[in-house]
Formats: C-alpha cells, structure tokens, sequence
C-alpha cells in the first residue's frame, strides 16, 4: 500500500493564524502525533521565515531531526520548499535571483542528509507562473541544482497552476527525470481543471500528491466537501501505478483535535485506496 505522510504543521495548532507553517515549538511532538494517526511519515517545510533556526538549517538540527525519526519510526520522504513562494523568483532581481538558485542547490544536500527523496517546489499564489514566456525563468533557477540532484538522488517536484497542457509543455523544457511534478487535488478543484484530464496529459510526472478539497473559486473544505473529484483522481492514480508518497494537507478543522482530524483523513483516503485496489 502507499505511504500515507502529513504535512508538517498538520498535527499542531496553527501558529499565529497561519494555514501552514513550520511549527517551531512542537516540530518533534508531530512525529509521535503521526504515530497515533496510524500516519507513516512527515513532508517537511521549509520557509523563509526564520530559516536559519529550522532544524534542517544546521548540523546539530539534522542530528536531532534523525534521532526523531528513529524513535517515532516516521519518515521524512518530501520537503514543501515555501521558502521559495515567500520568494519568489519569477519576480526577484537578478542578485536575489542569484541567492535563490544557491539556496536551492543547499537545501538538496540538506535533503539528502535527512532522508527525503523529494522537493516539492511551488509556483503557486505569490510565485505563480503567469505564462509560457516565464518557462525559460523556471529553466534558469532550477537547472544548475540538477547535477545535485542526479549525485544525491533528490527530485525536484513542481507544484504549477498551470493548465494541463502547458505543464506538460513546462515538464518537456526539462526532459530531465530530476524534475517532475506535485499535484495538488484542491488547488486543482479550486481552479476548476478535471483531475482525469490533467493526469492523463501529465500523470507520469506526478512524484508526489498533495491530499486536499477546496471548492471552486473558495477556499480549503474538510475531504469530500469540496469540489475535488477524488474518485476520478484515485481511478487514475490506479492506472497510472503510482507508488509515491500521498501527503494530507487538508483543512483545519476541531481545535485541539488535530489527531483525530489526521485519523478521519487518512480513513479518507484508504476508502480510495481500497475501492481501486491501490
């Protein structure tokens, strides 16, 4: 069966009112969390706020983080690089630009160190790809980080609100199988695509899948409330033989609950699993 992961803030209440963010006081206390959620591993983020103090950052912090995950038995298979929505590079200048393409190669050795095997890149909201014009952009701040990549055997996962085809065409720029895709099922209901047609025109790039609904044009709904078709992505997923990570990133719900909100979603997505025979 696939792994089913959380994503990291996921099993903690939310800091300063943020949907998502490195949860820098409980970050250990989520991987026994997942543990009771029946969850076998973490996505880790990585955000521009405060970076240098995130775990990942440092020597020490990577001793600590591998320590936990042997106690707690979870994985850390994907990291949700944010740091690179907080700034973006589409609309950078040419020194930070610079900065983010070095950044980039360090957090793949980073990676490397802790175990993960993905980045999920995203160029989404704030550092959303506005047109075809900008592939040669993506091309110049991710190509000088894949010979990384190939040595350490991390791949590079783009999360795009592009339309099917023309990630296809963003995928086919590279040619390369150190980049690949994330898809995103509420990000993709949101926008209004069809799940069945997006992966049919790029189902075998996908490397790792965000776990989310969101209703069309509006915000993040708990699973199945939403406008996401999951029996049409999980019927896919079948066809395509995926065997990547599947990471909960769905809505907050109960306060002080975000145990059992992990458990209810990951029942969620093993009803899918066992219908198709995934």
């Amino acid at each position: 069966m696939i792994k089913i992961s959380i994503m990291q803030g996921r099993l903690s209440k939310p800091s300063n009112g943020k949907i998502q963010s490195f949860p820098k006081e409980s970050w250990k206390q989520e991987f026994f969390n997942a543990k009771l959620a029946n969850l076998r591993g973490i996505e880790w983020i990585f955000e521009e706020d405060e970076w240098e103090k995130n775990p990942i950052a440092s020597d020490e912090g990577i001793k600590e983080i591998l320590a936990v995950k042997q106690e707690s038995d979870i994985t850390i298979d994907s990291i949700c690089a944010d740091y690179f929505m907080d700034i973006p590079y589409l609309t950078a200048d040419n020194n930070t630009r610079k900065e983010l393409a070095d950044k980039l190669k360090w957090l793949i050795s980073q990676a490397a160190k802790i175990g993960a095997r993905y980045i999920d890149i995203p160029f989404v909201d704030a550092s959303k790809i506005q047109s075809s014009d900008q592939f040669y952009l993506v091309k110049e701040f991710v190509l000088p980080s894949l010979g990384l990549a190939e040595k350490l055997n991390v791949t590079l996962a783009l999360e795009t609100s592009l339309n099917p085809e023309n990630f296809k065409q963003l995928l086919s720029v590279f040619d390369n199988p150190r980049v690949m895709a994330n898809y995103d099922t509420g990000n993709s209901s949101g926008i209004g695509y069809n799940c069945v047609e997006e992966l049919k025109f790029y189902g075998k790039f996908i490397r790792t899948v965000h776990i989310k609904d969101r209703l069309l044009n509006n915000g993040t709904k708990p699973l199945g409330s939403g406008s996401a078709d999951f029996d049409g992505f999980f019927k896919e997923l079948y066809r395509l033989k995926y065997r990547g990570p599947i990471v909960l990133q769905a809505a907050r719900e109960d306060l002080g609950q975000e145990v059992e909100t992990a458990k209810k979603n990951r029942i969620f997505v093993e009803d899918y699993f066992e219908k198709y025979k995934i």
